[in-house]
């Protein structure tokens, strides 16, 4: 086996609670790539929720919106968006309930809500400078990728069980969720990027720490999951490595023969 190709999550792998960068990203990324080993990120992220970091980064190929949305070089490989007719009912359920909705579309994410308190700190919580842009109807003439349902933990339930079929709902934060088309996670980007690049999936390594993370964790190559890791996305995984916070990536390469570590100098 021969790593070809290496996607990286954002939160809680690349980046730690205090939104910083793990220790030594920069110099495990930059020795990947002059081993012409090709680099992307694979986040729950919506595309513009992504690009500080891709920019800060230099990563030009994604799996965005908890894989129903991959950008190879570039080029969309993959877009599978939320039928209009889901959306459509699911905006209603939202808006009786009394729930912010914010949609994520290819450019931009969009609030039902104009500058809502929970809004505003998911947003701080991603480390974001800005809200969405306030536009209920955004939905009706973009493609949209993805939703955050805001709710409370338990509130979900009827959403979930009205829309088991077409949406999956998986829980980042105590505000609110990710709510994608069903049948969709990061592996289905993943795999859309490597058939594009032409790389098996047993010669790609990728990196994780969540729940959104176990599929992908488990179908690539070599699934790293890091340190701080939850339960599922560590069983998924062949390797563990170290938190986040103690330079996880840097070390699973580390481990993994795809660079050196410098000796400690007297």
């Amino acid at each position: 086996m021969a790593i070809r190709f290496a996607f990286f999550d954002i939160d809680g792998t690349l980046i730690d609670d205090r939104r910083e960068l793990s220790p030594r990203v920069d110099e495990a990324l930059a020795a990947l790539r002059q081993r012409g080993i090709e680099t992307a990120i694979a986040t729950g992220r919506a595309p513009d929720q992504l690009r500080p970091i891709a920019e800060r980064l230099g990563f030009d190929s994604y799996v965005c919106c908890n894989g129903s949305l991959a950008v190879y070089r570039g080029e969309k490989v993959l877009a599978r968006a939320v039928p209009h007719d889901v959306m459509d009912s699911f905006i209603q359920c939202a808006e009786s309930s009394g729930y912010p909705v914010v949609v994520a579309g290819e450019a931009a994410c969009f609030a039902n809500r104009p500058h809502h308190p929970e809004i505003r700190e998911a947003y701080r919580f991603l480390g974001l400078p800005s809200e969405p842009v306030y536009d209920p109807a955004a939905w009706k003439r973009e493609d949209v990728y993805q939703l955050y349902l805001f709710c409370k933990p338990g509130q979900e339930a009827p959403f979930v069980e009205a829309y088991q079929d077409s949406l999956r709902f998986i829980r980042p934060h105590r505000f609110y969720l990710d709510v994608f088309p069903a049948g969709v996670s990061k592996a289905t980007g993943v795999e859309a990027i490597l058939r594009r690049a032409g790389c098996d999936k047993e010669d790609a390594l990728a990196f994780g720490d969540s729940e959104n993370d176990v599929e992908m964790l488990a179908y690539v190559g070599t699934g790293v999951a890091m340190g701080n890791a939850a339960e599922p996305a560590k069983r998924a995984a062949r390797r563990i490595t170290a938190s986040v916070d103690e330079g996880g990536i840097f070390a699973a390469l580390v481990d993994l023969g795809l660079m050196e570590e410098e000796p400690v100098r007297p």
